[in-house]
């Protein structure tokens, strides 16, 4: 009976709420486990949840940390583990397969930022208190800093990002460069071209207001944040 509740316990730890759906533009998906659900706003996350855009959809997370997650079109993004608590137990581990995702880290950013990882296709990215953002497909990939600093990982190869600066990976080929900060919203189709994204789409303003707000941050069970419309 004792073993039979220790395995329930630790089901209810891994399978618990991590954060909610704070604003959706258009059609997208969560994949949980063998299941399809169509999202909708103030829905909560499970660990493991994968977020399946549609070509015209967007989705903004926020974490129980506070930490903001937005999702872009035609793309695909899962929460691998999460876990907010003391400095020693919280952590990050986020996947983006395809697409675009922006970041504003919360309070795991601040007190833990090496136990805070999101791994792309080719690299993983890791973090100093920051605002990053990554584009990625098949044979491209862009890494952006907008505040901070992050390190990316790619085949054992450790590159700094710094404030300002993006990261290019095409083809196996990397460069370094400064941000165009007239250009943070765009996203990569399917054959690796650069599109441009109408501002709302990406809720920048969101971002940055969430972003001011992080400094004493408690865990947020019902978020109200919305799109704006611009």
């Amino acid at each position: 009976m004792k073993v039979l509740l220790l395995l329930f316990t630790l089901s209810a730890l891994v399978w618990s709420n991590i954060g909610n759906i704070a604003a959706l533009k258009g059609d997208a998906e969560i994949i949980r486990k063998s299941k399809t659900l169509k999202i909708k706003s103030g829905m909560e996350l499970e660990v493991k949840d994968k977020i399946v855009t549609s070509s015209t959809g967007s989705v903004q997370v926020i974490l129980k940390d506070h930490t903001v997650v937005t999702v872009g079109p035609d793309s695909a993004f899962v929460f691998d583990a999460y876990n907010f608590g003391t400095k020693e137990e919280s952590e990050v581990a986020m996947r983006i397969d395809r697409g675009f995702f922006r970041s504003v880290t919360g309070k795991i950013g601040k007190m833990a930022p090496e136990r805070f990882k999101v791994k792309t296709v080719s690299a993983t990215i890791g973090i100093r208190g920051t605002d990053f953002s990554a584009l990625v497909s098949e044979n491209h990939e862009i890494i952006s800093c907008y505040k901070g600093s992050i390190t990316t990982f790619i085949d054992g190869v450790s590159h700094d990002v710094d404030e300002g600066m993006l990261l290019d990976n095409k083809n196996g080929k990397i460069t370094k460069k400064a941000l165009d900060k007239n250009i943070k919203l765009q996203f990569l189709d399917k054959n690796g071209n650069l599109k441009n994204v109408k501002a709302d789409q990406m809720a920048d303003a969101i971002q940055q207001e969430v972003e001011k707000q992080i400094q004493d941050v408690k865990p947020l069970n019902q978020p109200t944040i919305e799109f704006p419309n611009r």
